[in-house]
């Protein structure tokens, strides 16, 4: 059951991400046509040949945290070394990078990922998707989200010494609209009123759906909101990785 587990969130996640990846590009081609003024509607950017990605400045400047949240994919691993973190990911490079320039690597390269310092007993790794089994030997509590507006694709899930304590995913597109509700609802998302949402096997009104802000509000019950609006931290760097 567990292999099942990991396979069907592997899935998922992977989905999001590939069609978050494709939706960056089509917006970068559509505003590189527009420049040159030939740009007249859809264009298939699987018929297109991409250009390389220009190299990306990297500052080391503290600065942050900034705020994100939005087409894209995070975990939250609780620990206090991030270095473990970095050990865990393997990661084929990696360098030192503050928030600003770093995220921004890190939602241009499909295999990048930005890995904070730690906040508030948490270390954040935003980005590309991270399969839930590269944290196992850490022993510790990794909470994973996916938010993707375009599809209406949202997720959420905590994990607890690698064992899977709450897990929903849900997305409009599909035909079975929430593909996972494992284990009871949370406190927190009792207390946001997420027993609205779908439930697995339930036909879906389409009136009580999860939102992008839901993704971020149940981050920062969580644990760390992506928002950064209500907690002041001082400036910092993290580390731009390729995984």
């Amino acid at each position: 059951m567990r292999i099942l587990f990991f396979v069907a969130l592997g899935w998922l996640l992977s989905k999001l991400w590939q069609r978050l990846q494709a939706w960056r590009d089509h917006r970068k081609l559509v505003g590189q046509l527009k420049e040159l003024g030939v740009y007249g509607g859809t264009v298939d950017t699987g018929k297109v040949r991409k250009k390389p990605a220009e190299p990306k400045e990297i500052s080391t400047e503290p600065d942050g945290p900034v705020p994100f949240g939005y087409k894209t994919c995070w975990t939250a691993v609780r620990c206090e070394d991030p270095e473990r973190v970095i050990a865990a990911l393997k990661p084929r490079s990696r360098q030192a990078a503050n928030w600003s320039t770093g995220l921004a690597a890190a939602y241009a390269e499909p295999s990048g990922v930005f890995v904070s310092p730690c906040l508030d007993g948490f270390v954040l790794v935003i980005g590309a998707y991270v399969p839930p089994e590269t944290w196992e030997d850490l022993h510790t509590q990794v909470q994973m989200f996916c938010n993707y507006r375009l599809s209406d694709s949202y997720g959420w899930m905590k994990q607890m010494n690698g064992e899977t304590v709450r897990k929903y995913a849900y997305e409009a597109e599909e035909e079975d609209t929430v593909f996972a509700d494992i284990g009871p609802l949370t406190p927190e998302e009792l207390a946001l009123g997420f027993d609205r949402f779908p439930k697995a096997g339930q036909a879906d009104d389409g009136e009580n759906d999860p939102c992008e802000e839901d993704v971020l509000n149940i981050a920062a019950a969580w644990g760390v909101s992506p928002r950064f609006e209500k907690t002041t931290y001082p400036p910092s760097t993290g580390w731009l990785c390729t995984v």
